[in-house]
Order: structure tokens, then sequence, then C-alpha cells
């Protein structure tokens, strides 16, 4: 072979050796396809709305002269009876009285460790637990600004590291600081005139709030199942300045554990829902919990008129007891599958060998399918996919798909690469 020739092989070998590295470094750095991983997702069928809260309120009057200590925390548990408050002659008995009680529960909170400290340190493992579990409160009441509940907080995790010490061996010498104690709460006693306290007795078991906002009697409690959709929609547009014009009051008790949100539906939404169904109620500014609730009543006045819908709870906390309106979301229905973008989905007709029931003899059909193309290695494959939710640009397909919904034997599963842009895409295809 002449050199001429060896050159044009040489050459050629070259260019198809550029030609190749260049295909790959381009399908590297432009692939044909682009794939997402589909993953397990869960969203809800909702109805978005106005809520309005009822419940069962008693107000606490502040026309009693003198000053009103309250002895309870919002959504404090009170039976009938208890102390709510009490009155004092000036602020500063009131001043010297809460004083005097702090000292006290100080002194007995320090005797309980001097008394039993050996049986308190049994178990340090409990005490280590108890006590994360307060810092842990402690900063969750500091990032919800919460800064009421944090003394109560600090004098349990100062409890608890005195116990630690204690289980640790150590002697924490407490009479001198409990002499002490009692020195300053004998002297407090001389200051404080016990015969000006009076007593503010619960009437009702209940729950206490120490606010009221003017709407405590706006809507008959026993009636709430009957309330129509013109009462929500009045309810929700009532002035803050009629509120204002209420009587008000110091404080308030929640007398019933149940408690009702009513909403205003229009009827394509309220045919979503049905008598004694369960749902969830999503209260962005009053919970982080979604609550559980239950549907009362359906009150629809006429056959395209509004309905007003009476959900039910049971769920309190301080939260949920200082909420009167709320923007809700109840969730109908939820599902839970993996979450594929709507650009993935394609329809494509399969085809199967089927035996006919009645002659035996086996022959062809074929269906059109919605499905997805999924990378396996470097090839594309094309898997059925049984939808049970749409969303805007998603669909959530089945996780464990019913085989007498598919067309196919072979379906999507979580972690696969889901082509979600490409063409000419089809079964086999190398990318």
């Amino acid at each position: 072979m002449g050199k001429v020739a060896k050159k044009i092989v040489w050459t050629f070998f070259v260019g198809m050796i550029l030609v190749y590295g260049s295909y790959h470094v381009f399908a590297m750095l432009f692939p044909s396809v682009k794939t997402e991983v589909a993953h397990i997702a869960r969203v809800y069928d909702a109805i978005d709305a106005d809520g309005y809260i009822i419940r069962d309120e008693r107000v606490i009057p502040d026309d009693l002269s003198g000053f009103i200590s309250f002895c309870l925390s919002d959504a404090d548990k009170i039976e009938k009876d208890g102390v709510i408050a009490r009155v004092y002659s000036s602020e500063s008995q009131g001043i010297l009285h809460k004083k005097a009680e702090e000292l006290e529960k100080e002194i007995a909170r320090l005797e309980n460790l001097k008394n039993f400290g050996f049986a308190l340190s049994s178990n340090p493992a409990s005490i280590d637990q108890q006590s994360y579990l307060e810092f842990n409160s402690f900063i969750k009441n500091v990032n919800n600004c919460e800064f009421n509940a944090l003394l109560k907080h600090r004098d349990n995790i100062f409890y608890l590291l005195n116990e630690r010490q204690i289980a640790s061996g150590q002697d924490l010498s407490l009479d001198e600081k409990i002499s002490g104690l009692k020195n300053e709460l004998n002297k407090l006693s001389l200051q404080e005139n016990s015969s000006a306290i009076k007593k503010i007795l619960a009437q009702h078991s209940g729950y206490f709030m120490g606010t009221v906002d003017g709407f405590e009697d706006a809507f008959n409690y026993d009636s709430v199942k009957n309330i129509t959709a013109e009462q929500v929609k009045a309810l929700l547009n009532e002035s803050s300045a009629l509120a204002q014009s209420r009587t008000q009051n110091a404080a308030k008790l929640v007398v019933n554990s149940n408690w009702f949100v009513v909403c205003a539906l229009k009827r394509t939404d309220a045919l979503q829902l049905s008598l004694d169904q369960y749902v969830e109620l999503v209260m962005p500014l009053a919970s982080a919990e979604k609550i559980r609730a239950k549907v009362v009543a359906i009150n629809q006045s006429g056959e395209n008129s509004e309905s007003a819908v009476v959900f039910q709870c049971d769920y309190i906390d301080k939260n949920t007891l200082s909420i009167r309106n709320e923007p809700i979301k109840i969730n109908i229905s939820e599902y839970r599958g993996l979450s594929v973008s709507k650009s993935a989905v394609h329809e494509k007709t399969l085809s199967r060998t089927i035996a006919d029931e009645a002659t035996g003899q086996e022959k062809v059909v074929q269906k059109a399918v919605k499905g997805v193309y999924v990378r396996r290695g470097k090839q594309l494959a094309f898997r059925e996919i049984d939808i049970i939710f749409s969303g805007d640009d998603f669909v959530i397909c089945s996780l464990d798909a019913d085989k007498s919904k598919l067309f196919s034997e072979n379906t999507i599963k979580e972690y696969d690469e889901v082509v979600v842009k490409g063409r000419d895409l089809y079964d086999g295809k190398f990318v």
C-alpha cells in the first residue's frame, strides 16, 4: 500500500474516532431526553373557604372593684368552683400575694428535692429525657414568641438539673437556700393583707381564656346545626366596630370541648361533602396541625343556593380557642402515590394476545393507554400508569396499581427516571 493510501486510511480512522468521541461528548452535554425521578407524594382534594368558629362560651365580667389577678393561663382546664382569679384591694397587694405564691412553690420544690432526693436520683436516664423535653419546649416557645410560658420551663429545667446533680452523687446543701426563701416569705406575709383578698370561682368546668373578642354570644351554640348560609355570611361580615360596641369582659370559660366551624359553600363544593363524613381542616393561622372534623350539618335553602356546612371539632389548645374568623382548607380526600409531571404522560396503543373465553382461540386485542417513558440503562421503556389524581401540572399515579386496571403488566416504580422532555420517543430507543 502506498504512502498516500496509508495516509487516507489513517485519516479516515482518526476521523471516525473524533466523530465517535464528539458524539458521546455532545450526548453527555446535550442529552436527547430530560428525565425526572418519580417520587412518592401526598396531595389532597380540598375546598378553600372562610370559617367562623362557634363555641359554648361563658364570659367572666370585669365589673368587680379592685385589682384582678388571674390564676390560670390560656387553655388551662378548670373544674367547677375552682379559683379563676383573686381580687385585691390594690395592685400592690396583688403583686405581694403573687410573689408570695411563687416563693411557696419554690420552697416546696426545694424541700421535695431535699427529702426525696435519693428516690428521685434512682433513674438518671429518665431525668435526662425529661430535661431534653423541657429544653425542646423552651426553644419552641421562644421561636413562637410565647414568652409567658418561659418561666415555667425555666423552673422545670432548674429542678431537673438539681435532680441530675443528686443522681451524680453531689451534695446540693439546700438547707441554706430554703431558709433564705422562708425568711423572705415571712417578710412578705407581714406586708400582705390577706383579708382583702376575694376569689372568683368557676361557675362551670371548662377551658380558661384571658381575652374576649365580643362575639361570645353572637350566635346561639345550641342552634348551630340549624344555621343558614345567610347567617354564616352575616357573622363573617360583622364589622369590628360592632364588636367593640359590645359589652367587654375580662375573660371567659369555654365550657364544652366540642366546638364548631361554620362556612358558606357554593353548591358544587357542598356536594362533595356528606353528613357524618370526617375531613381534615387546615387552619394555618391557628395551628400547624391538621384538625380532624366531622360534618354534622349541611343546610341549603334552595336547589342552587349556597349551603351552610357545620364541622364539629374537639381538638383544644390556646390557638384554636383564640381564633374566630379563619381562612380554612377542607381536605376531603387524601391521595398518596408517585408524582409525575404531566409533560411526561403519553398515550400509546398497546397490543396483547388473549384467549377467547368462548372458543379458547387466541386473539390480539388493542387498547389506547396512558403511560410514561422511563430510562432503563441506555434504552427507553414504556410503562403504563394508573392515574388517581390530576393536578395543574402533575399527576399522582397508584403505587400498587391493580393489575385488573392495567392493560399491560408493567407500571412505574419509585425512583424510576421518567422522561419529561424529548422527541421521537418510542419503546427501546437508545438515549
